[in-house]
């Protein structure tokens, strides 16, 4: 068989194509290849930097942090070693109370016992001798009138009462020691009180009081906090000053007004650097007091006043900030930004030597593939024109099979829906013909009898013509629905329902099917005899599942017509029990049908999906459904007709 001019070039393409297509894919796979390896370098880039600085914030983060934990458990471990401190120093000088007291209480040689004032008194001249912590600590007493009976460092107090004293906070520490005595107890208190080598300013102290009973009377004795953690704070600089981690990255600690608590540079320490400015001309230091002010803790970019490296050209540095707000301490640690600078130059070195790589490959990979795409590509242009000519001869043999086939099963569907309608032409002239043959007889009867007025007759002829006008219309419906026609023209979806109610009613009326309506009164422009097949099909199919439910009560079926937006959607929907799923996806396919055994021939949901899915650019859908109806719950099938609303 000759090939065509079109399928020659076909065949040239097929032949050429690829040698064309192959240049251009390898150039284009080349380009997008080098444009992904630059674009990877750029991400590599942007990951290494985004790495560097998030392992290198953790890092200075987690030692900050790790410094400030420290900090803040050995100064809560502190306070309670401070406790257990004054209260041991509270119960020694009990101790020596109650001796004296015992001893002063017993008879001398000569038979004497000591006064209570003067027990009170050797009391108080021992305690009061008592001196500790470097001249810090000492005892005193109060009796439960508030009044201080014992102030070795502020004697000028000993005789007065201090019950309504408050402190710098408003706080009247003294009736606590007041209703220790009263509940015969001890306890802890916190205050702000003088120092004996200030008179004038109150300090935070922690103090132990315990009653003794003999003389109604409570003993205390208490430390400053702040001269106590002064010592603390000295011993943990020392130790913060030695610590080094990373590549010898420090911790450095600030107060608030800018003097220097540890550094890697002792010379540093002791001194305010409040008012020294970087190379960038900013007071770094009072920058980072404020900022560890407003934020309590954050990362902080900045240009160091110096670089330990003496390698790296930039001072450019981001720390970590702490502020440790019960000292009025900020404390930091950070990283230069030149090793990240360092690290890109080589990952990019790296990278740009992969890339060149790549490409060679990329090109060679391409040539080769080039040169076996012409080869198969000549081969496969003979094979495909050996396989033209046969596919030619194949596909006209399948067009004329199909034609064939498909006018076969447009005449087996009209055929199976004209048997189906001449039964219910038949019915439908039953009783019209029946009407007839009575009025008939009635009219012998009363002319053999000779009794009958010129009414009756009238009446008689009357009944018989419009039994014959019924079988004339039932007539012109039924060729009206066989009405070749398919030409589109506007009607209302009412008049379609009832031409369709028409022709099938009486089906559902001898099968006791109620039908229950909600259709609108819609106009619309659309194949109207059409759309009665497939409302024939549709409600014949849902009567003929129902007749076979000998189990239900009531046999219902459902149909609503309403608009949804442009679409005009159909709903029939019955209480049959729904369509098995093994079958569900099959009804739509031709010559599938379950009623083999009834005369089914499997056609008419398959014409029906044609009508509204080719010629009526529509949908056609089908589903099981469960549903309330008078209080009852049912399932079914609903089919569901989708066509636009012209």
């Amino acid at each position: 068989m000759k090939l065509l001019k079109s399928e020659k070039n076909i065949i040239n393409v097929i032949k050429y194509g690829p040698i064309f297509f192959v240049i251009v894919l390898s150039f284009l796979i080349t380009k997008i290849i080098i444009e992904q390896k630059n674009t990877y370098l750029n991400e590599e880039i942007i990951k290494i930097e985004k790495d560097f600085l998030h392992r290198n914030k953790q890092r200075v983060k987690d030692e900050v942090l790790r410094v400030y934990n420290s900090i803040k458990k050995e100064k809560l471990i502190s306070e309670k070693l401070l406790k257990i401190e004054i209260k041991n120093r509270t119960y020694e000088a009990y101790q020596i109370a109650k001796h004296i007291y015992i001893e002063e209480s017993k008879e001398d040689v000569e038979g004497h016992i000591h006064s209570e004032e003067h027990k009170f008194q050797t009391i108080k001249n021992a305690l009061g001798g008592i001196i500790y912590n470097k001249g810090r600590g000492y005892f005193y007493i109060f009796d439960k009138k508030g009044k201080v009976y014992l102030q070795p460092l502020h004697e000028e107090l000993e005789g007065k009462e201090f019950l309504e004293f408050e402190d710098a906070k408003g706080y009247k520490f003294v009736r606590k020691i007041v209703n220790t005595i009263r509940n015969k107890s001890e306890a802890y208190d916190s205050y702000y009180w003088y120092k004996a080598n200030d008179s004038v300013n109150t300090y935070k102290k922690i103090s132990f009081y315990k009653y003794f009973e003999p003389f109604d009377i409570a003993i205390g004795t208490g430390e400053y906090v702040e001269d106590f953690e002064k010592e603390l704070q000295t011993k943990l600089l020392k130790r913060i000053k030695d610590i080094r981690y990373s590549n010898n990255k420090y911790i450095y600690i600030f107060d608030l007004k800018g003097k220097g608590l540890s550094h890697y540079k002792d010379e540093l320490i002791g001194i305010n650097r409040l008012n020294e400015k970087n190379t960038d001309g900013k007071y770094l230091i009072k920058d980072i007091i404020n900022f560890a002010k407003n934020n309590k803790e954050g990362f902080f970019e900045y240009t160091a006043t110096f670089n330990p490296n003496k390698q790296l050209k930039s001072n450019k540095k981001i720390a970590f900030l702490k502020l440790f707000e019960e000292w009025n301490w900020v404390i930091g640690s950070g990283f230069y930004l030149d090793n990240l600078n360092k690290e890109l130059d080589e990952r990019k070195l790296v990278l740009k030597k992969s890339n060149e790589t790549a490409v060679k490959n990329v090109i060679m990979i391409s040539f080769l593939i080039t040169i076996l795409f012409v080869l198969i590509s000549f081969y496969i242009s003979k094979l495909l024109t050996i396989k033209f000519k046969q596919y030619k001869l194949d596909i006209k043999k399948e067009i004329k099979k199909s034609f064939e086939k498909e006018k076969l099963l447009i005449q087996q569907s009209k055929m199976a829906t004209m048997g189906e309608m001449i039964g219910n032409i038949a019915h439908q002239w039953k009783q019209p013909l029946s009407l007839i043959s009575t009025s008939n007889g009635l009219l012998r009867l009363d002319k053999e009898f000779k009794n009958f007025s010129e009414k009756d007759v009238r009446n008689a002829m009357d009944s018989i013509d419009n039994s014959v006008q019924n079988l004339s219309e039932t007539i012109d419906d039924f060729r009206n629905f066989f009405n070749p026609n398919k030409t589109k023209k506007r009607f209302f979806i009412n008049d379609a329902f009832d031409k369709t109610f028409k022709l099938i009613e009486s089906q559902f009326k001898n099968n006791n099917i109620e039908i229950i309506k909600n259709i609108e009164n819609l106009e619309i422009s659309s194949y109207e005899n059409e759309l009665l097949q497939t409302l024939i099909n549709i409600l014949k199919n849902a009567k003929e599942e129902l007749v076979v439910k000998d189990e239900l009560t009531r046999k219902l079926l459902f149909i609503d017509c309403t608009k949804k937006d442009d679409k005009l959607e159909i709903s029939i929907k019955d209480n049959a029990g729904g369509i098995p799923i093994d079958i569900k996806e099959k009804i739509f396919d031709s010559y599938f049908t379950t009623k083999e055994d009834n005369g089914g021939t499997g056609i008419g949901l398959y014409m029906s999906k044609q009508i509204i899915e080719d010629s009526m650019d529509g949908k056609l859908l089908v589903s099981n459904v469960e549903f309330l109806y008078d209080d009852i719950k049912y399932q079914g099938a609903e089919f569901r007709i989708i066509i636009p609303y012209e």
